[in-house]
């Protein structure tokens, strides 16, 4: 055990989101970094699409410039609502690479619960996306802006976005770039726990990481293959086994932004190995279902909350590993492999 701690902890040394990036932009641009699901304009009002490792970089440097104007402090939060996908990884790695820290908030919190993660924040911008089904996160964020004083900037993607806040995909489009500040240090991430709300906790990059790597390891994933994520909240469990193992790892991630049986069928066919996470509470709806023998599954991640009871039936399949994720709070999870295919 003490020699695989070791040895994670050379691998991780120096190394960070931006880092990572870099290299699967140099190495494999135009590979499939982030794809919609089939039905996104059902819930969101964008046409679904894919970005390579080249746009996803140049969508990061775009905006992390759009947010360097502000002159925020290094270190200062940027407060993010949107559902775990494309603009809520481009804005997170966004804010990073600007020298500021990142807070996904829980995009089921009622007003007061989100101001006060906002102000214990003190966060200085917020970004968010213009619908999620009945939700609309960009309004928000406008009248908690309004309410929380030093929140100063306020950004939404998305094709209806309200009076009072920037339209981020017009300015990103914008071809005057401006200067980045020079870091002395990366920032620290934020999260919030998403049953009880309490944060915001510091989740320093290495720690994601390192979760993501134990995570990889596990599942040991192709290049070939891609990972289906139907979580939606931005912790520890949500970061490290989606955009973290996609991001050692250089998989394809398809954040399904809201359950559909349909997008998530959809997700799983097209010829590659799935990487499927669920939430626990799902497995026995997904052992009961068709889905749980499709031929595509190459593994499944549960990730179990404190608070879920645990039920039957369980998934069997022995020629699919089963990684479990015990989320003892927002910042604090355990990785365990249930099982893994037989060896002849």
């Amino acid at each position: 055990m003490r020699a695989e701690q070791d040895e994670a902890s050379a691998l991780l040394d120096g190394l960070d989101l931006d880092t990572l990036l870099a290299a699967l932009t140099r190495n494999r641009g135009y590979d499939a970094a982030l794809r919609d699901p089939p039905g996104r304009r059902g819930w969101s009002d964008v046409t679904p699409g894919s970005v390579n490792f080249l746009d996803l970089d140049e969508r990061i440097d775009r905006l992390a410039r759009l947010l360097a104007i502000n002159k925020g402090t290094p270190g200062a939060s940027v407060a993010i609502l949107a559902p775990l996908g494309p603009e809520a990884i481009v804005s997170i790695l966004a804010s990073l690479r600007a020298g500021l820290s990142p807070l996904m908030l829980p995009l089921h919190g009622n007003e007061l619960e989100l101001l006060r993660l906002i102000e214990a924040s003190g966060a200085v911008m917020a970004l968010g996306v213009s619908r999620v089904g009945p939700l609309r996160p960009l309004l928000m964020l406008r009248n908690l802006a309004m309410r929380a004083f030093g929140t100063r900037f306020v950004g939404g993607f998305g094709p209806d976005v309200p009076d009072g806040v920037a339209p981020l995909d017009m300015l990103m489009a914008n071809p005057t770039l401006h200067p980045l500040p020079q870091l002395t240090e990366r920032p620290v991430l934020q999260i919030a726990d998403g049953v009880s709300l309490q944060g915001p906790i510091a989740l320093p990059e290495r720690e994601l990481l390192g979760k993501a790597l134990d995570i990889s390891r596990a599942l040991k994933p192709t290049v070939s293959s891609r990972i289906v994520t139907t979580l939606v909240g931005g912790d520890l469990a949500a970061l490290a086994s989606g955009p973290g193992v996609a991001m050692l790892s250089g998989l394809e991630l398809l954040p399904l932004g809201l359950f559909n049986l349909g997008d998530l069928q959809a997700c799983i066919e097209g010829g590659r190995n799935v990487h499927l996470v669920l939430p626990g509470t799902m497995e026995p709806a997904l052992a009961h279902s068709r889905l749980a023998g499709h031929p595509a599954l190459a593994s499944l991640v549960f990730v179990h909350r404190a608070s879920d009871a645990r039920s039957l039936p369980a998934i069997d399949r022995p020629d699919v590993a089963i990684v479990d994720i015990e989320a003892h709070s927002a910042g604090d999870i355990t990785v365990g492999k249930r099982q893994g295919p037989s060896i002849a």
